[in-house]
């Protein structure tokens, strides 16, 4: 709503603009009564009415505008319609014709009502000087240098008591300065442009008294073209500095803060746009006398508002155009706030429980810890840690784990204090963070939250009851770190789960040295993953019939510090610790650049297997590391190699990714097959192509017939349904000698005929292999 000093500055404004046209009207009916008792002088007047009044409200629209930034001046270029007249009609007639143009252009313009009386008041007061000067410096000698001169006068005159009217009315109703609004930047154009366009008038007063009249039309021309010219340059003017303003508050509203800097920007750049003062923003909807535009900062409905005074330097629809346009830039800066503040947030919380993620923890776990040395203090970290939550999900679906944790993480925050944290570290992990607690305070604390969590849990089928197993670590130590207190309170968990589960124990140095010792060998691996320091050994298959190598099984192989790690111990590794993926992508993309060169020295066809994990089948990514390893090895047969041991789940989208694979030429083949539970059902459901049978079925095949028995019904199983047969362990000629006799349509793989071996040793072999069969023939 105005202010009570806006609402003083209204009420002064419409005063003076009654006063001018009380003035002005007094005038036109002076002049009015004279034209009436004299009579007009001929025909002419009633012309000079119908084509005057319109040309001087089409000429109206076309001022040059002169602004101060506590509002603007229209110096309009109509009057030059004024010098005509009074160059060719009586005085009276002259004044009452210009009166009539001056009232018929405000009732046309889009203007306000106050604006509307100031300017019919104004407009026929000047005219009625600008009659007057003419007649007293002129009079009637026709086409001299005198009346020239009293053309020129009244034209000044018209201008200086317009110009003088309309920069006391902004005074009055701004409180500006009326020196600043008279000695304004422009003001020497605007006399410059005004006095030698009214003498276009004088001009066509001269054409028509020598001239026939419609010679008059040629003063057209010029006449709309400076009135074009005039309102290009003010428009021009105008539209770039408030390009200027637009420009400036969009670069700047990307470099604010926060919402307050924004507000500030918007309410100081519409200012500097409408060059007015009086512009706020609020929650209330614009009044009478105002113009506004809605903005949205963020959830807030706030609006925009600036009072419609002395708006000459455009209509009301291009002030709230332009700021639409700062209200649209200062939304997208608060919405940009928005989004970093959200972005930030989820980046350092929960996304399913809210609670501080890993982060934050850490973070304040540091500076707990910084505090604690200060102090002297102790603090604790307790890592809580669900038992057995896995088969939540497995039975009751994710959505009901999710709801399960969400429920968890409200009785938590009811166990600690204003002070302390509460963080989900992932998964079914949480962890506490305690300052300035003696030890069996923190004691008393984990067995609340044990107590906590043991509550019956409400889900769609019923009441679970869930437990967990805590690890305590204490802090405050010169030595103490984030990473090795967080590790330290893991390690004591895993050492409640050890013990019984349900349970908390505090971290002592004794605790989980061979737990510590996997964590230090998955930190290493995930670092050699990660530098591609994962070799790869192959081990090559031969034909049982021929002797000759048919393929290669790609075996990954690790050194650690110089000593080789065991591939049971990293492999498995891997898959507790979530690298199989990447470590199986690394022998992916070295088996697919070693294939080119394998293939060329084997001279003839020839296939690589690759271990696989039933992990590595669920990976989103998988198919697309097969598809372009595969791409990478034309010629050369790519096998799949997944072991029965791990008893991969036949689901239907595991199914999917198997059969997609194995439509693109890619070979499954399970390996150590005889030993699992479930040969029969693999055999049906997936679709592999090799079956490798385990060398527990050949160690004793050339001294138990029982053994050699069953490893023959095996290889002949696999034959009669289609499958190609690897026979793995052949480590004695006599074990060989067996296989030759039984299975010799089979493959086979063993110390005996060859052990894994880098990429150039293969090479060699098989270049030797080849110059050798050559040599045969």
């Amino acid at each position: 709503m105005p202010s009570p000093s806006e609402r003083t500055g209204e009420l002064r404004s419409w005063c003076y603009h009654l006063a001018m046209l009380a003035i002005g009207v007094a005038v036109a009916l002076m002049a009015v009564a004279e034209v009436v008792t004299h009579g007009p002088t001929d025909w002419q007047f009633i012309v000079a009415i119908v084509v005057s009044v319109p040309l001087i409200a089409v000429v109206a629209r076309f001022p040059m505008v002169l602004d101060s930034g506590w509002g603007g001046v229209e110096v309009g270029f109509d009057s030059s319609i004024l010098m005509f007249l009074v160059c060719t009609e009586e005085r009276y007639e002259a004044l009452v014709v210009w009166s009539a143009g001056v009232i018929a252009t405000q009732l046309t313009l889009d203007r306000r009502a106050s604006a509307r009386v100031f300017n019919i008041g104004v407009g026929i007061l000047a005219g009625g000087l600008a009659t007057g000067v003419y007649a007293v410096t002129g009079g009637r000698q026709v086409g001299t240098p005198r009346e020239l001169v009293a053309v020129a006068l009244a034209a000044a005159s018209y201008f200086v008591l317009d110009y003088v009217l309309s920069a006391i009315s902004v005074v009055i109703s701004s409180g500006a300065a009326l020196k600043g609004q008279l000695l304004q930047r422009g003001t020497l154009l605007a006399i410059a442009c005004f006095v030698p366009l009214d003498s276009l008038g004088y001009l066509g007063a001269v054409v028509v008294r020598s001239t026939p009249w419609w010679t008059l039309t040629l003063l057209g021309v010029p006449l709309i073209t400076l009135l074009i010219a005039t309102r290009a340059v003010t428009r021009g003017g105008e539209n770039a500095r408030r390009l200027t303003v637009l420009l400036g508050a969009a670069v700047r509203a990307q470099a604010l803060l926060d919402r307050e800097a924004v507000v500030e920007a918007l309410v100081s750049d519409a200012r500097e746009l409408l060059r007015l003062r009086s512009v706020t923003i609020r929650s209330e909807p614009p009044a009478a006398g105002e113009i506004a535009v809605e903005v949205q900062l963020g959830g807030d409905r706030t609006w925009l508002v600036a009072r419609a005074m002395n708006r000459a330097r455009s209509t009301i629809a291009a002030d709230e155009q332009g700021l639409r346009a700062l209200a649209a830039v200062a939304s997208d800066a608060v919405a940009r706030l928005e989004l970093i503040e959200e972005k930030v947030h989820v980046a350092r919380h929960d996304p399913l429980t809210d609670l501080p993620n890993r982060a934050i923890l850490v973070d304040r776990l540091g500076e707990a810890l910084t505090r604690a040395r200060a102090a002297g203090s102790e603090l604790a970290l307790l890592f809580i840690d669900l038992d057995g939550f896995k088969p939540v999900n497995d039975r009751f679906g994710h959505a009901v784990g999710d709801a399960v944790l969400v429920q968890l993480a409200t009785r938590l925050r009811a166990c600690v204090g204003e002070h302390d944290t509460l963080a989900r570290l992932g998964g079914d992990e949480f962890a506490i963070l305690v300052e300035s607690v003696d030890r069996a305070a923190a004691a008393a604390m984990c067995e609340e939250v044990l107590a906590a969590i043991e509550m019956p849990v409400s889900v769609r089928a019923g009441r679970l009851r869930l437990s967990a197993s805590v690890g305590i670590a204490y802090g405050g130590r010169p030595t103490d770190t984030a990473a090795g207190l967080l590790r330290n309170a893991d390690l004591a968990m895993y050492e409640a789960k050890s013990r019984g589960k349900g349970r908390c124990v505090e971290y002592e140095p004794a605790i989980g040295r061979q737990r510590l010792d996997r964590l230090e060998l998955l930190d290493d691996l995930r670092r050699a993953v990660a530098a591609d320091e994962i070799e790869v050994a192959y081990q090559p298959v031969v034909s049982v019939a021929t002797g000759e190598i048919v393929g290669a099984e790609a075996l990954a192989r690790w050194s650690r510090g110089g000593a080789p790690v065991s591939p049971e111990v990293f492999i498995r590794a891997a898959e507790e610790g979530g690298l199989i993926v990447p470590l199986g992508a690394r022998v992916f993309a070295t088996v697919a650049a070693d294939a080119p060169a394998l293939q060329e020295a084997a001279g003839g066809a020839l296939s690589i297997a690759v271990n696989i994990s039933a992990n590595q089948l669920l990976d989103p990514g998988f198919l697309d590391t097969v598809s372009r390893a595969a791409e990478a090895m034309p010629g050369t047969t790519l096998i799949l190699e997944i072991t029965e041991r791990q008893g991969v789940d036949l689901n239907t989208e595991t199914l999917a990714v198997m059969r997609e694979i194995a439509d693109t030429g890619v070979v499954f083949a399970i390996d150590d097959f005889g030993v699992g539970f479930s040969s029969i059902s693999y055999l049906h459901d997936l679709p592999a192509g090799i079956i490798k049978a385990d060398a527990a079925l050949s160690r004793d095949i050339d001294t138990d017939a029982r053994a050699r028995a069953l490893l023959r019904s095996v290889a002949l199983m696999g034959r009669t349904l289609g499958f190609e047969v690897v026979i793995e362990g052949i480590e004695r000629e006599s074990q060989l000698d067996v296989v030759r006799q039984d299975a010799p349509e089979t493959m086979a793989q063993g110390y005996l005929l060859h052990r894994p071996m880098p990429r150039e040793r293969l090479l060699e072999v098989l270049a030797e292999a080849r110059a050798s069969d050559s040599a045969a023939r």
